[in-house]
């Protein structure tokens, strides 16, 4: 990895939101690693070994070109540790790159037209701050062939996906409204956009051709093409194929998460005004924990978290992941346990050292009380499950008195 730890760290802190709940508004899907990450764990029982470790997750940085060779579709795809199913990223090709101040900024799309598809690999990385297993670039009928097992889907479009001919003309492939795609349409649909038409008014048809991708799950041919069986673990090697990362797909359900993304306007941000997007630190690191822990790369000397969330809320997730960060915390891992919320949310700790620095952390997370376990969390120093004064807190905002409580027979 070639991020810079202290740029990621700022951008973090900008993310910070201390306003409550209702300033904030995520677009909805994200499946809080309730199905790909310790699903079979819950609450306080972490392992009855005592012991466990972060799952492998396999993701790859898929590229889906238009007919100038230009980049028109970007996502990350994501596969569980059992290897059958996962979660589509939808990444906006015009999101502004990880760039130091005195570097001029540029769009995703503009790596791969600069630096090919390895350039286009590193900035994802160091945007994500994940390390990709595979990278690939496809055109439509290509990347036709790839998801030609997810035969013909429904498809609803708020607009109709056009492209444009050999001699400038604008053609219809799939009109708005409610209709069904073949695998050629939706990766042709993938792989058109249009010159001078702004990225953020295609990004609602790039999802819908996603979700309509997403829906073949689970409904594919027979057949485990990666070799992984029901009580075999993911083996990430396995994959060096999009073939491969597709069918690993639809071997089970499927989840598509888009980032948003606010449009850069400002001189300073956006000097050449060109389409040029901002994604927010908070939203990533949400997402990258839930789905690829694996893949995250640490950004500080601090303490490694891991985070349990006994609430279906993306809302919550993004509000705790964000908080951490600025207060120097490596977030590893978010999972969405079953067990009933308690009222105070509960640190775990192993040492003494771990839960010094974590004694700061109520005056962003509201009241906390600590406890030590005897559970091994292999690349985690704590663990917190979020209670119900987390969420009280957020209502309140983070100028809340708080408190701490402790305990000291291992749990």
């Amino acid at each position: 990895m070639t991020a810079i730890p202290a740029r990621r760290r700022r951008r973090m802190i900008a993310a910070m939101v201390t306003s409550g709940l209702s300033v904030i508004a995520l677009p909805s899907g994200l499946f809080v690693g309730a199905n790909s990450l310790l699903h079979a764990s819950g609450g306080n029982s972490i392992d009855s070994r005592g012991s466990v470790d972060i799952p492998t997750t396999a993701v790859e940085l898929l590229a889906v070109m238009n007919s100038r060779n230009e980049v028109a579709t970007l996502a990350l795809l994501a596969i569980t540790p059992e290897g059958k199913g996962g979660t589509i990223i939808s990444i906006p090709v015009g999101a502004m790159t990880d760039v130091a101040k005195t570097e001029q900024p540029h769009r995703l799309a503009d790596s791969y037209a600069t630096g090919g598809l390895v350039a286009l690999k590193t900035d994802v990385e160091n945007l994500m701050n994940i390390t990709v297993d595979f990278a690939d670039d496809m055109t439509a009928t290509e990347f036709a062939s790839a998801i030609a097992a997810v035969g013909t889907q429904p498809v609803v479009l708020q607009q109709p996906v056009t492209d444009v001919a050999a001699d400038g003309t604008s053609i219809v492939l799939l009109k708005n409204g409610s209709s069904t795609a073949t695998p050629d349409l939706l990766a042709a649909g993938l792989a058109t956009s249009q010159p001078g038409t702004p990225e953020s008014a295609r990004l609602p048809q790039v999802k819908a051709l996603w979700n309509s991708i997403a829906r073949a799950g689970v409904v594919a041919p027979a057949g485990d093409a990666t070799g992984i069986t029901s009580s075999s673990r993911l083996d990430a090697s396995a994959f060096t194929s999009t073939d491969v990362f597709i069918k690993a797909l639809l071997l089970g359900e499927i989840d598509v998460w888009q980032f948003s993304a606010t449009l850069f306007t400002d001189a300073v941000r956006n000097p050449n005004n060109i389409d040029l997007y901002g994604l927010d630190g908070g939203e990533i690191l949400m997402v990258m924990a839930s789905v690829v822990p694996s893949a995250l790369s640490v950004t500080t000397n601090n303490i490694a978290v891991m985070v349990d969330i006994p609430f279906a809320s993306a809302v919550v997730a993004k509000e705790v992941v964000t908080r951490l960060a600025y207060l120097g915390a490596n977030v590893v891992l978010i999972r969405q346990t079953s067990e009933v919320a308690t009222e105070m949310t509960t640190v775990y700790y192993n040492d003494s050292l771990a839960k010094s620095e974590a004694e700061t952390y109520s005056t962003l997370l509201g009241p906390i009380q600590f406890s030590q376990s005897k559970d091994v969390i292999s690349g985690v120093n704590l663990r917190i499950v979020l209670g119900n004064d987390f969420v009280a807190f957020l209502g309140q905002g983070s100028g809340t008195s708080t408190s701490t409580t402790s305990t000291t027979e291992p749990k």
